[in-house]
């Protein structure tokens, strides 16, 4: 009885003895297979930089937050595909990218700003950051800014640098020193120093004919000719420059894409010249192509032997015409032809000049053809001519032919 009770007692004591070693076995199984998920996501830490008094509390892979206007719609989404937050305080972001909404557009759809970066760092608290490291934003398919390092200010929606940056676009290319965007409204400054460049004759800002023989006396079956020459660059694909000391800003309006550059302004192209306080330019939004521009404050434009002086000069590309103002005088010299008016206006393609405002004529006089040349002591003096008006004025440049008329 004795040894039948031990063998009964025996086979549960060798059960469980089985089960607990089976146990033992596997858990070193368990831990290491449990170790390794925890340490899965971990090969990204390498990325991170930082002094060496920085731990990282939390990993997040896949990173969005959103943030919302008063209607409860998305407005900026900053994403990120890895994450680290280090000492609880700041998130280091591996290549992170911050998507701008606009509502404005309903017809083609929301229509996003996209900053991207290989690097970026955000506060924990206030949410501000930065972003560096190839920084790109593109506001739209054709156009786009690069730059090494951009600051984000999540409250006003906006991000600023005082780095170089470059901007390209369909025609265009801008570089400047520091830059400033108003991310919701695709308002953007760049601080100073800007300088851009133009392609196409559609970019031509000057009233003054890039044909140097539009200057010549031409009989009027000539004159349609010169009007098409002078509708075309002298160097097919000549470009525009334009350079100001002071802010370049860039609204991107519905109607209108407008730059304002200030200070120190100087635009280029080919032999003509035009300094001025101010420039405003109106692009189309469409095109990406000039409209209008507007120079004012000391405004002195020259081509060879041409020279405009005022106060504001007008270019519009659709009329190929441009309008010299002052309230004073303005003037426009063109070897011995003198014109000054308050307001003088300027026809491309026709070489017409309209003055609809009293001003003063001083220009010499042609001999027409087939006239005997006048004595050899013949004063000089007798051939130069000055006309004063008070009504109107206009004035053909290829065959220097003028009509007044009077004021009403």
């Amino acid at each position: 009885m004795t040894l039948r009770r031990y063998i009964f007692i025996g086979i549960p004591a060798a059960c469980m003895l089985a089960i607990i070693i089976s146990l033992v076995i596997s858990k070193p199984k368990d831990e290491t297979k449990n170790k390794k998920e925890n340490t899965a996501p971990a090969r990204p830490l390498q990325k991170v930089t930082g002094s060496g008094t920085d731990t990282v509390t939390q990993t997040v892979q896949g990173l969005t937050m959103p943030s919302y206007d008063e209607e409860g719609k998305e407005v900026v989404i900053m994403r990120g595909e890895n994450t680290f937050l280090l000492n609880d305080n700041v998130y280091k972001i591996v290549t992170p990218e911050i998507e701008v909404m606009d509502f404005t557009q309903s017809e083609e759809g929301t229509q996003s700003v996209f900053i991207t970066s290989r690097e970026g760092e955000m506060n924990n608290t206030s949410e501000e950051g930065f972003l560096s490291d190839n920084v790109v934003v593109q506001f739209d398919p054709d156009t786009q800014l690069n730059t090494n390092y951009l600051r984000y200010f999540p409250e006003k929606k906006a991000v600023s640098t005082d780095q170089p940056v470059t901007i390209n676009g369909k025609g265009i290319q801008i570089v400047g020193q520091g830059c400033e965007i108003d991310l919701v409204n695709k308002k953007m400054w760049i601080k100073n120093d800007a300088e851009m460049e133009m392609d196409g004759i559609k970019n031509d800002l000057f009233f003054m004919s890039t044909d140097s023989t539009s200057s010549l006396p031409q009989s009027p079956e000539n004159n349609t000719a010169s009007s098409e020459e002078t509708s075309t660059p002298a160097t097919p694909g000549e470009k525009t420059f334009i350079r100001s000391s002071g802010q370049l800003t860039f609204d991107r309006q519905p109607e209108a894409h407008i730059m304002t550059f200030n200070d120190n302004v100087e635009v280029r192209k080919g032999s003509s010249t035009v300094f001025s306080d101010k420039l405003v330019i109106f692009l189309d939004p469409q095109t990406k192509q000039t409209r209008q521009a507007i120079a004012s404050g000391n405004v002195l434009a020259s081509q060879g032997t041409k020279i405009a002086k005022g106060n504001f000069l007008t270019w519009d590309v659709n009329t190929q015409s441009a309008i010299l103002e002052d309230s004073q005088k303005a003037e426009f010299i063109k070897d011995d032809l003198t014109i000054d008016a308050q307001k003088i206006i300027f026809y491309k393609d026709t070489g017409k000049i309209d003055i609809p405002s009293p001003g003063n004529l001083k220009a010499k006089l042609m001999e027409k053809a087939g006239k005997k040349k006048a004595a050899a002591g013949t004063d000089k003096a007798d051939n130069n001519i000055a006309v004063t008006w008070e009504g109107k004025m206009n004035f053909f440049d290829n065959t220097r032919e003028a009509s007044f008329k009077k004021k009403r």
